[in-house]
């Protein structure tokens, strides 16, 4: 009995069950701001202030919201994804991925991941579990869905890999190398990219979205790697090697731009702002058009956004 007890001590200091954060409440809305660095969530208000933090045992490189209250998140060394409740903080899943996750997708409650060290993306349902696997190109990372199919940018290869939903193959098409960012512009997809070696990227391609042709492309120096959509429609890309946020038209027409950011890797839409993640400043800023009406220090490293509006 006294072995036991202290066993019981034990697991009631030490926690038996899986790691619980603070509550998020379900008719909150936020911008979630992972920061690689400082292995941390800080939850945003509309008014730039921060809800809640969380404090991370692993270091998670990747996050989305799977449903409006079910959070994943994931690393690119660590083994397991974590499936975690927004409105009561709890793990509620974990997911056997395998070191090497790149990047997920959710479309319609289907989880798709990518691994770069096995150059495959699986697909999950949201307990989950394994429902379809296939190859890709070398180092597969962003990706996206018109509804009909699933585009995957291979980051260290010259195609994009297009899948059915059901993770089949249906097309390959030319990209440059070490490309990165897309969205879906009405019959077109916008892809940017880093550029490779002393050659940096200086613009986003418009592909069409049926056959893979290019179209043309935005000039947005320098190195374009995320982009957004506004709640006016309007396109907003960070331009990493130079600092720079782009506001493009619908039409692809340069409309403003604005240095803001340390380092940026990522700008997400919340509410009427734009807002962009600093990952050497440490701060998130919220823009409107060319102007930076707000600024919140947050963790070290803010590399990646996701946003929750409750309708």
């Amino acid at each position: 009995m006294k072995k036991l007890y202290i066993l019981l001590v034990l697991c009631f200091i030490g926690g038996c069950s899986e790691s619980s954060f603070p509550a998020i409440p379900s008719d909150t809305d936020f911008v979630a701001s992972l920061n690689t660095l400082g292995r941390s969530v800080d939850f945003v208000s509309n008014e730039a202030e921060i809800i809640e933090s969380w404090e991370l045992e692993e270091t998670y490189t990747g996050f989305t919201l799977v449903t409006d209250d079910l959070l994943l998140v994931y690393g690119y060394t660590v083994e397991k994804a974590v499936l975690i409740k927004l409105s009561t903080g709890k793990q509620v899943a974990s997911i056997d991925v395998g070191e090497g996750t790149t990047n997920s997708y959710v479309y319609e409650e289907k989880i798709y991941m990518a691994n770069a060290l096995d150059n495959t993306v699986s697909s999950y349902n949201t307990n989950g579990k394994k429902l379809q696997t296939h190859s890709t190109g070398n180092y597969p990372m962003a990706m996206t869905s018109d509804g009909n199919h699933l585009f995957v940018v291979n980051f260290k290869d010259e195609f994009l890999s297009v899948l059915s939903l059901d993770l089949e193959q249906r097309d390959e098409w030319a990209i440059p190398t070490s490309s990165h960012g897309l969205i879906i512009q009405d019959n077109e997809l916008w892809l940017g990219g880093h550029g490779a070696g002393s050659s940096p990227n200086r613009s986003i391609k418009r592909i069409n979205i049926k056959n893979g042709e290019l179209i043309g492309e935005i000039e947005v120096p320098i190195m374009p790697i995320n982009m957004a959509r506004a709640a006016n429609g309007h396109i907003f890309t960070v331009s990493h090697g130079s600092s720079t946020v782009y506001e493009i038209s619908e039409s692809g027409e340069v409309l403003n731009s604005i240095k803001a950011g340390a380092n940026p890797f990522w700008i997400s839409s919340f509410g009427d702002s734009m807002v962009l993640a600093g990952y050497d400043d440490h701060q998130l800023y919220f823009i409107q058009s060319d102007e930076i009406t707000k600024k919140l220090q947050v963790g070290k490293g803010p590399f990646q956004l996701i946003v929750r509006e409750v309708e």
